[in-house]
């Protein structure tokens, strides 16, 4: 099976609200120099040629603004759930009652520069093993706190998971199904899977595809697109814009 063959659909996660970030509204809404965090993320799928269509999971109280923001886009808006994986499901049967894809991947709307590149590393790797996750390695020590003392943990077996991940539409469905039925939590996507019994293939991910959270992680951000993209922000006091702004 060729590349232009292996195709799937992806789902958006933009219904959180991202209290972290202290903004006072949906941090997906923020600007990131002239455009919001969402609207990038949704840039780099809608481009993506292996990628056949987009369903972005919203929240109601967010759900015009968005639809503002994304008018004129192919995109399908899904209303979410409570939580991220009742989001997740929300997609997954809605999609499920179009003509489905046979493979799917699961983005967080947070995360503005994930790479052509990597969704290819995932495509690629899904439709070989069912299901894949992009990690990178940690760079910090960490230690496991025990009734107040600590204890070094080998980090070298230890990634940082990040999305897009991607799945085979069947195993995914079955396993959120499992996991409503059960009313099971879990942290992320692949954690569903593996809860069924699969297993999930890693793949290398990318340094610069960071989880927007924090209010550091935006100052980070737009560093980075000074860099990259200086033509993006007017004068470098957009450093220093408020993230309310």
């Amino acid at each position: 099976m060729g590349q232009q063959e292996r195709v799937a659909d992806a789902v958006i996660a933009a219904a959180g609200q991202g209290k972290r970030v202290g903004a006072g509204r949906n941090k997906l809404l923020l600007d990131l120099g002239n455009r919001t965090v969402l609207e990038r993320t949704i840039e780099v799928f809608r481009t993506h040629p292996r990628i056949r269509c987009i369903w972005l999971v919203v929240s109601l109280q967010d759900r015009d603004e968005i639809e503002a923001l994304t008018a004129g886009m192919e995109i399908t808006l899904v209303d979410g759930g409570v939580r991220r994986q009742d989001s997740v499901h929300c997609a997954l049967l809605q999609l499920r009652e179009s003509a489905p894809p046979s493979h799917v991947l699961i983005q967080d709307g947070a995360r503005p520069f994930t790479t052509h590149d990597l969704i290819d590393r995932i495509l690629d790797a899904c439709f070989e093993h069912g299901a894949a996750i992009p990690g990178v390695p940690l760079a910090d020590t960490i230690r496991r706190v025990r009734e107040g003392t600590t204890e070094v943990i080998d980090r070298s077996k230890l990634i940082a998971v990040q999305t897009p991940q991607g799945f085979q539409l069947d195993w995914l469905w079955n396993a959120s199904q499992q996991a409503q039925a059960q009313d099971g939590s879990v942290t992320d996507d692949a954690s569903l899977l593996e809860n069924a019994g699969h297993r999930v293939h890693c793949v290398p991910g990318d340094p610069d595809n960071r989880k927007l959270t924090i209010p550091e992680d935006f100052e980070w951000a737009r560093r980075l697109l000074v860099q990259v993209h200086p033509a993006t922000f007017s004068s470098r006091s957009a450093l220093s814009m408020p993230l309310h702004a």
